[in-house]
């Protein structure tokens, strides 16, 4: 139920400075890459927003910038130009987005300590966003039920397989209930069991008043976005 969420301090502050505005607004954002002698338009004028309570996908064959564009919006990634402001910070111009009030899985081959159990990974992601005690293992259980996990919370990152990687990456993305969502291919490899818990779950935080920014190229998860983004090819600047 949306009464059993309860965001962290810093999640909340975010939240009450948003009240009815975006979470995200980007308008006429550009990036460019330099490779061997010539330059790389990656994304060219992209513009969306986000208002509280929705869902906004971004779709498109590899190298359009949907990973590019989530870098960005999570603060990991400067534009060249145009305006970005994530949660009420203008990062376009330096500014860094509030890393506590944001849930951000942008794949999982390289986000977990292989050796570690998949609750030892959710407890150490936890403690990086200021849980603690209590607090800390009862998020941490949540997370691992909420994605059909607890059975596996013992068992090393190494030997799980891709879509119960997928899952727990997206439960380390929601503990601490994130205002913002920025998921690249959240439910990728997994089962239609596993994708209705993490729809089920995206859902939840949406109702709750947070917000996402998806990229995919799962036909289910971008229909469930309210809004889609469709981005082009890169384009080869000389």
């Amino acid at each position: 139920m949306v009464a059993a969420l309860t965001r962290r301090p810093a999640a909340r502050a975010v939240a009450a400075s948003s009240g009815g505005r975006r979470l995200v607004l980007l308008e006429g954002i550009t990036r460019t890459f330099g490779r061997s002698g010539r330059s790389v338009r990656v994304l060219d004028g992209l513009s969306l927003e986000v208002p509280p309570g929705a869902a906004v996908g971004l779709v498109g064959p590899n190298g359009a910038g949907k990973s590019t564009a989530l870098r960005i919006v999570a603060g990991l990634l400067a534009p060249d130009g145009g305006r970005a402001v994530v949660l009420g910070r203008d990062i376009a111009n330096g500014a860094r987005p509030p890393r506590r009030a944001m849930g951000v899985s942008l794949g999982f081959e390289r986000s977990f300590y292989w050796r570690l159990t998949a609750r030892r990974n959710l407890h150490f992601a936890g403690r990086l966003l200021g849980l603690t005690g209590r607090r800390l293992v009862s998020a941490t259980e949540a997370a691992l039920a909420e994605m059909g996990l607890s059975g596996w919370g013992d068992e090393p990152a190494r030997k799980l397989s891709r879509g119960a990687l997928a899952r727990l990456s997206l439960a380390r993305a929601l503990l601490g209930d994130p205002v913002l969502l920025v998921l690249d291919e959240p439910l990728a490899s997994v089962d239609s069991g596993g994708r209705r818990l993490g729809l089920d779950a995206l859902a939840l935080r949406l109702r709750a008043g947070s917000g996402a920014v998806v990229a995919t190229h799962d036909p289910t998860v971008a229909a469930w976005c309210g809004s889609v983004v469709a981005l082009s090819p890169r384009e080869v600047v000389r």
